[in-house]
């Protein structure tokens, strides 16, 4: 677990960064502090001249500035978080943290931190008390400087996260990222073959979780590695996403020889499925699908009454079903050569992604034309992309589902636009290039 989350800070740019401007602003504060000579050219200005507590007491006071500074517009930056929060999703807030323009200024304060503090114990340990040119100081009020306005560049970027339409693609950004970067990469690597479940016999040994949390990633690739090493064949039973207790079964392991397995392989295997305190978004697109049915529910609630933040939502929500659709579909069972199943992961089908997507606006939606015109949209994107039978007539179901509702509502005239685009929907279910709408708008126009 810990070379894991090593392994995990390392791959972080963000954190790295922070460290190497660290040690570049400790060396160049240091390196600045000796220097008790004016050598610059007059164009730049001469260096701040004062003795060592004159230009102690000027760096002390510099840092005092920038830390004021930064602490106000944190707490002008909380209010963006909380109205995020509470308008769209608290499972914003992490996703909101981790991409807030904000983040772009603080490696800056870290440079003119590690600077005026490496410079203020240079310059105690330097026994010199007359007045000379403190080039440390002049740098010191450019960093500075130059730290803030590129804080209130960044800090005006952040009230663009107040719009729907930032918020929308930030969560669709994300949950690409984890299907295409992180998902579809690491299965390329290996043979796949849905058909080849692993039947493991009644007498099979238990995977017990190691911690309470959410299962956050499987490595199948090392998972794999690690079983075909034991000569073990494992199936995890619990999909990403899922909370698990300390010490829940959340897989099945058998031996190829038979009988039981050993204490350390098991512990071994268990190694390979990550537990966190919270949800990750990163190998784990339902979490994304829910932010943006969260955004969708709470806009169509009584108290936001917004259909067209709804429909937004669900614009996205068809965006990210087409995505999802590329993904393997069913259980992940990694086959050997022989083409027996060697490992086997839970994974949802496409039609659960459509079910956790659709089930509650089209609760909320109270018949809104808006927001079924736009599930209408997701089932036509579904039916076309799914590639399994069982989720194409999933996508059947979702229409006509949404017909049903449209043909018992007594106002037929509020849902003339709907019923159109259901008949073009049906028309491409059915295999028809051209419906009779599309032809009836051809004869509108001028010849």
């Amino acid at each position: 677990m810990v070379p894991r989350r090593l392994r995990r800070f390392l791959r972080e740019p963000y954190w790295l960064l922070l460290g190497g401007l660290i040690v570049v602003g400790g060396a160049l504060g240091i390196a600045l502090a000796r220097v008790q000579t004016d050598a610059a050219p007059a164009l730049f200005g001469h260096a701040w001249p004062g003795d060592i507590d004159y230009a102690r007491g000027a760096l002390g006071a510099l840092l005092g500035l920038q830390i004021t500074v930064l602490t106000i517009v944190l707490s002008l930056n909380a209010p963006v978080i909380q109205s995020a929060a509470n308008q769209y999703s608290p499972r914003l807030v992490p996703i909101y943290l981790k991409n807030a323009p904000l983040r772009r200024a603080i490696p800056f304060f870290v440079l003119s931190t590690s600077y005026i503090l490496a410079a203020v114990r240079e310059l105690g340990l330097i026994e010199d008390a007359g007045v000379r040119p403190r080039p440390v100081l002049s740098g010191a009020i450019v960093l500075v400087l130059v730290a803030l306005l590129l804080l209130i560049v960044f800090l005006a970027r952040t009230f663009r996260f107040l719009r729907v339409e930032r918020v929308l693609g930030l969560v669709q950004h994300l949950i690409v990222s984890a299907t295409e970067r992180r998902i579809q990469a690491r299965l390329k690597r290996l043979t796949l073959d849905p058909s080849a479940p692993l039947r493991l016999p009644a007498d099979a040994t238990s995977i017990l979780a190691a911690s309470s949390g959410y299962l956050a990633e499987v490595d199948l690739q090392d998972l794999t590695r690690r079983a075909r090493g034991w000569g073990v064949r494992a199936r995890v039973c619990i999909t990403v996403g899922e909370y698990i207790d300390q010490e829940e079964v959340i897989g099945w392991v058998v031996a190829d020889k038979g009988g039981p397995v050993d204490a350390h392989v098991l512990r071994d295997l268990a190694d390979t499925l990550v537990i966190t305190s919270a949800r990750e978004p990163d190998c784990d697109p339902s979490l994304g699908l829910r932010i943006l049915v969260d955004v969708a529910n709470r806009a169509l609630s009584s108290s936001s009454n917004d259909s067209y933040t709804a429909r937004q939502a669900l614009q996205q929500i068809r965006s990210v079903m087409r995505r999802l659709a590329a993904l393997p579909q069913g259980d992940w069972n990694v086959v050997d050569p022989d083409g027996r199943a060697r490992v086997s992961v839970v994974a949802l089908r496409l039609r659960d992604y459509l079910f956790l997507a659709v089930d509650g606006p089209l609760h909320y939606a109270g018949g809104d034309p808006e927001v079924l015109e736009e599930v209408l949209q997701i089932a036509l994107t579904v039916g076309l992309a799914a590639r399994d039978a069982q989720d194409r007539a999933a996508a059947h179901a979702l229409f006509a589902r949404v017909l049903a509702d449209v043909q018992g509502s007594p106002e037929k005239e509020r849902f003339h636009r709907l019923l159109t685009q259901a008949e073009r929907v049906r028309a491409t279910f059915q295999g028809e290039r051209r419906t009779s709408v599309e032809r009836g708008r051809a004869d509108w126009l001028p010849d």
